[in-house]
């Protein structure tokens, strides 16, 4: 024992015998001893009386209703069915706390919420990557998240893309990624075999089978531009950003130029050919949403089709609704002739961030981690189809498709978000100038010229 501690254990002694003296130091026999008892137990009554009362006034406030706002823009049927089965079974755990689903175009996503935050409406969440919308973290418009609200059994790789300079933004319902979706029996009777669509020499080839065979070989939903996008972004998050994970952190600094990586001239060759000899066969296919690109797919009428996890739902729905019983299949997005080069891009697919102007933040947080319990795992898996972010956490019957999607994506996945993204007017512009080029019909050469050009200007204007 310290010295100090044998001091006050010296003191209280003293203390006690002296009180002693007068009372009996106890709360046993004796007048005066019963007398402080009494007292000693009215206090203690008055405060435990005064404590409860507080726990109820804390328990009354805790009661108040409160609704959040879930700012999204998934347009799939199953997506929707998850966000509103997890909403109920949120409000069921929390009576008091109801959950708005708001849809919004991504088209103009970040535009609107910037607006409704300037406006002192913020939306509590909104469903967003970090690497999708830096300048947002970078204006403190969303939340860091503390690191121990993430249960051990979240993946790695979601973790990793949901993050920025180090800290977590993100919250992860599932992981994903996209690549080719095939008809069986379309490429059969085309004579093209599956593993033909493991090179995009061999895609680019099987779609020339499947038109000469007289069938549309990729389904399309171009009149969207995010479904474009995605190709041209495809290539690159699993070709030159495998090679060298800071491409666009140098391409947005001047440190590189576009003609500094060669593989660009393949990718934008290849992605054009695709969309517009292959997918945009009449004036019709050229006006299809991204739900029509599912429907044309589903009823069995284009044999391929680029997209991800997400669309298997509405595949599903449109293929029971023609009656059509084709099998289908899946397969990475390959950018190169080389199979061991080739990989699925792959992220925290759907992800949602807590916006800094949410009015209600205890319980926007209570939302968060209630989305990372398995309870919430299964609910988002069962209703949605998609794949949990969760280990060991799945869909009680799974979809074929998204039990071929996993295994893909287990072998095959590159979470790209891992690394630093186009920010702002550079991602714009980097899609914007593409999909222009390819319906001007300009080269290869032209649109990298022009994406040069355009991100020179940006960096030396600052916008």
């Amino acid at each position: 024992m310290r010295k100090r501690e044998k001091r006050w254990v010296s003191l209280a002694l003293a203390s006690c015998m002296a009180i002693a003296a007068v009372t009996g130091c106890s709360s046993g026999s004796g007048k005066t001893g019963e007398t402080k008892s009494a007292a000693q137990a009215e206090a203690e009554t008055k405060a435990e009386a005064k404590k409860e009362e507080g726990k109820e006034e804390k328990k009354e406030e805790s009661k108040e209703e409160v609704t959040l706002t879930f700012l999204h823009h998934m347009g799939e049927q199953g997506k929707k069915d998850g966000l509103v089965a997890l909403s109920e079974a949120f409000t069921k755990k929390y009576p008091n706390i109801k959950i708005e689903v708001e849809f919004l175009s991504r088209d103009d996503f970040i535009n609107q919420y910037k607006q409704r935050v300037a406006a002192d409406n913020a939306p509590d969440f909104i469903n967003y990557r970090p690497f999708e919308t830096p300048e947002v973290i970078e204006a403190g418009l969303v939340e860091p998240l503390d690191p121990s609200i993430f249960p051990d059994n979240i993946d790695k790789n979601c973790i990793d893309s949901i993050s920025l300079d180090g800290k977590i933004y993100g919250i992860p319902l599932d992981r994903g990624g996209y690549g080719f979706y095939y008809n069986k029996n379309m490429l059969e009777k085309a004579g093209v075999k599956p593993e033909d669509l493991d090179t995009m020499s061999g895609v680019l080839e099987a779609c020339q089978k499947i038109k000469d065979a007289g069938m549309v070989p990729l389904a399309s939903g171009y009149a969207e531009s995010w479904t474009e996008n995605i190709i041209i972004e495809g290539q690159t998050f699993t070709g030159p950003m495998v090679a060298d994970p800071m491409i666009f952190e140098k391409l947005m600094s001047g440190e590189k130029k576009f003609s500094d990586y060669p593989e660009f001239v393949d990718i934008i060759t290849h992605g054009q050919k695709l969309v517009r000899d292959y997918a945009l066969v009449d004036e019709k296919a050229a006006s299809q949403q991204a739900s029509d690109q599912y429907a044309q797919f589903g009823r069995g009428d284009a044999a391929m089709m680029m997209q991800g996890t997400w669309a298997i739902s509405d595949i599903r729905i449109a293929q029971k609704a023609a009656g059509n019983t084709d099998e289908f299949g899946f397969t990475y997005y390959p950018w190169s002739d080389d199979p061991a080069k080739n990989y699925m891009p792959a992220n925290a697919d759907d992800s949602f961030m807590i916006s800094s102007g949410s009015k209600h933040m205890e319980e926007a947080m209570l939302f968060a981690e209630f989305v990372l319990t398995p309870e919430a795992g299964k609910v988002w898996a069962n209703a949605s189809g998609c794949i949990s972010a969760l280990s060991g956490v799945s869909a009680d019957n799974p979809d074929p498709l998204l039990t071929i999607f996993t295994e893909v994506l287990d072998e095959k996945g590159y979470y790209f978000e891992m690394n630093p993204g186009l920010a702002g007017q550079y991602y714009q512009d980097f899609d914007k100038i593409y999909i222009e080029g390819r319906i001007a019909g300009d080269s290869p050469e032209t649109v990298i010229e022009k994406w040069q050009k355009s991100f020179d200007n940006i960096r030396a204007t600052g916008g």
